[in-house]
């Protein structure tokens, strides 16, 4: 990580991951929350475009694996058997 990193954005409560859209060779993440206004809709609150290549590493940080021990077909795994 940056050590000069300075960590003062806002923090939101997402409630899933609605999609991924391809832009190129980058992702495009949306996040959403339910809607308080109609049941059953969801309000969009982040969307956060990556470079491909970063996707792995993320999917490492998320699961708190240790690149050195766990391979990404096994993250590939593993997310398909949650799904």
């Amino acid at each position: 990580m940056n050590e000069r990193l300075i960590d003062n954005a806002c923090e939101i409560y997402c409630h899933r991951i609605a999609r991924i859209d391809a832009l190129g060779p980058n992702r495009r993440i949306i996040f959403t929350v339910p809607s308080i206004d109609c049941d059953g809709y969801e309000n969009v609150v982040v969307k956060l475009i990556l470079p491909a290549e970063l996707l792995w590493t993320l999917a490492y940080m998320a699961a708190g694996a240790d690149r050195k021990t766990i391979s990404p077909e096994l993250i590939a795994h593993e997310t398909q058997t949650a799904n």
